[in-house]
């Protein structure tokens, strides 16, 4: 059997070691149709380093390369073989390995890339003029002005056109790894317009140029990147264009698990790694199913590799909405939001939820079910893919508890066997600690305690079927928690920010809170699963002050029911009775008992 390409992108070695091969070679015929300018975006070990070298290598002028292709699909396109088959002069660079923390080392790697590129086509020299000989001998010894490092792309293109006769075809790799880098330590303003000439110079209006074609994440096609930039053709995951060409089709991972004889279950492999809805076009992650063939089980491989940093940081310093959001989406519910086509690093600057949608659509977090018009805004309807990317979100909102040492289960059961004290103590030591870990700006502490909801929807899943935000009763409840096992307690939690134009202090706002959870029945759901036994509890909030009633207080508001059987208890009434008469449960009536 061929050796598997663990690790490797490069298509001449992945070829001249006989490796297994997917076959994507018809890529190249629909980048000759597309536009001068294509820009191809997908998710990170999806292909694109690999397709970028394989053009490399179809297109490249110095090279006689006709073997690596004849066994191929592209092959039997007879008309492109004869005119393009390495006859084109190729600038090839990759922005992959440029990654730093600061702006005068990102500097510096950009040089010594644009330096190594003169470098390899040192021949040009040959036919420049004495001028134009200094300034390419500088970017060599990386002496130049920013001004000709901006122009070096172009002025090589030009070079190389006089050289060989023939425009030239630019491929960058990886071209927005410099832009996430910069965003991601806070220098992007600094950088944005050395990587923007640069792209623009190259690419727009170059009579030198035959084709480019770049590679990313995300569409860095707009603010100073592309600026002005107008002969560009994008292929994103929500377009047609290209829509097969990277990742796995299923009869591709049919065809791949066959060779390799092994024995799956067709449904565990499409639920970890399928999901994904390329332009219309069911895809399988291609990282991870190579890398099951190769170790032969089921396993979270493309998230455990490195790239997810970016995401964990979103989800973590997201807003209220964006919390409550992830929680439909490891719920396995769909969620509406807007996305940017043209979304760039910059968008998440402006504190955008749409920019942050899109991120996580074009990384491969998400996918896209469907899409409309509303308000002149195109909305789409995403979900989580896969097992894969759902084992993520769930460890990712685990390893928030654990950093900010929030212990779920310890409060709840101090709260279930009565222990209301212990319980307001753990949760206001809680916030004073902990707001600032989900809340780095100081400003929405909502932030704090929808990702304490996020947590019990992923920490308490095992003995709690949970709830937020759902319609229960006549009205809306933040959390609901229905014990899985019915001898155990119900519980309804209520979130209130405090209202100062409408609430005498934090204690008045809490009871209403409460009064708020029996006016609109809240507990109807719970009850609708046999369980009677339920606790009532409203935290109000005010930044970092927090107050806290329930239904477990000795001065608790009762409801007028519960109101009758604490006349009956102060009467003498037998408990079974009172619960005979009330149809309230022993249990509750001993709690209220227990108050009088």
């Amino acid at each position: 059997m061929k050796r598997l390409p663990i690790g490797q992108s490069d298509f001449k070695t992945i070829i001249e070691e006989d490796m297994y091969f997917v076959d994507k070679s018809l890529l190249i015929k629909e980048v000759i149709e597309s536009g001068n300018v294509l820009l191809i975006t997908r998710p990170r070990r999806f292909g694109k380093t690999l397709s970028q070298s394989m053009m490399k290598y179809f297109f490249d002028i110095t090279q006689n390369n006709d073997y690596l292709f004849k066994n191929l699909k592209i092959y039997k396109e007879k008309n492109i073989i004869e005119k393009h088959l390495n006859k084109h002069p190729v600038i090839y660079i990759t922005f992959k390995d440029l990654k730093s923390n600061n702006l005068k080392k990102m500097h510096d790697l950009l040089i010594s890339e644009l330096s190594t590129l003169y470098i390899d086509h040192k021949y040009v020299l040959d036919v420049l003029d004495n001028e134009e000989k200094i300034i390419y001998d500088k970017i060599m010894d990386r002496e130049a002005l920013d001004a000709d490092y901006e122009n070096s792309i172009r002025n090589l293109s030009k070079y190389m056109e006089r050289y060989y006769g023939k425009k030239v075809i630019i491929l960058i790799d990886e071209c927005d790894i410099p832009i996430k880098q910069a965003y991601l330590y806070g220098y992007y303003d600094e950088i944005t317009p050395l990587i923007g000439n640069l792209f623009s110079s190259a690419l727009k209006d170059n009579v030198y140029l035959e084709k480019a074609v770049l590679t990313g994440i995300t569409g860095v096609t707009k603010e100073s990147i592309f600026s002005g930039l107008n002969n560009i053709e994008v292929s994103i995951v929500l377009s047609n264009l290209l829509n097969d060409k990277y990742g796995f089709t299923k009869e591709e991972v049919e065809e791949t698990l066959k060779y390799y004889e092994l024995e799956y279950e067709e449904k565990e492999v499409i639920d970890w790694y399928n999901g994904y809805n390329f332009g219309g076009v069911e895809i399988y992650n291609p990282f991870s199913i190579i890398n099951l063939v190769d170790e032969k089980k089921i396993g979270p491989y493309w998230m455990n590799t490195s790239g997810n940093y970016l995401i964990r940081k979103l989800i973590k310093e997201g807003s209220a909405e964006l919390k409550d959001k992830i929680e439909k989406l490891i719920n396995g519910e769909e969620v509406e939001c807007e996305i940017i086509e043209t979304m760039v690093y910059g968008d998440l600057n402006l504190n955008s939820e749409s920019a942050i949608w899109t991120l996580f659509l074009f990384s491969g977090y998400l996918k896209w079910t469907s899409k409309k018009r509303k308000n002149n805004i195109t909305m789409y309807k995403v979900k989580i893919p896969n097992e894969e990317v759902k084992d993520f979100f769930v460890q990712t909102v685990r390893n928030m508890l654990r950093e900010s040492n929030i212990s779920i289960e310890n409060m709840l059961l101090n709260l279930k066997v009565g222990r209301i004290k212990t319980f307001t103590d753990q949760f206001k030591d809680l916030t004073m600690n902990t707001l600032s870990y989900f809340d780095v700006s100081g400003k929405e502490p909502e932030r704090f305690y929808h990702g304490l909801i996020l947590g019990m929807s992923v920490g308490l899943k095992e003995k709690y079927i949970i709830k937020s935000n759902r319609e229960t009763g006549l009205g809306r409840a933040d959390v609901i928690l229905i014990p899985k096992d019915k001898t155990d307690k119900g519980i309804i939690i209520e979130f209130k920010k405090y209202n100062r134009d409408e609430d005498k202090s934090l204690k008045d706002s809490a009871k209403n809170g409460l009064k708020q959870i029996n006016e609109k029945k809240y507990e109807e759901e719970i009850k609708s699963y046999g369980i009677n036994d339920i606790i009532k509890v409203s935290i109000v909030f005010d930044k970092k002050e927090v107050e806290i009633v329930s239904n477990l207080d000795k001065d608790v508001e009762l409801t007028e029911i519960e109101k009758v059987a604490k006349n009956m208890l102060e009467n003498g009434v037998d408990i079974e009775f009172i619960s005979k008469m009330t149809n309230l449960s022993i249990e509750k009536i001993k709690n209220i008992k227990n108050i009088l």
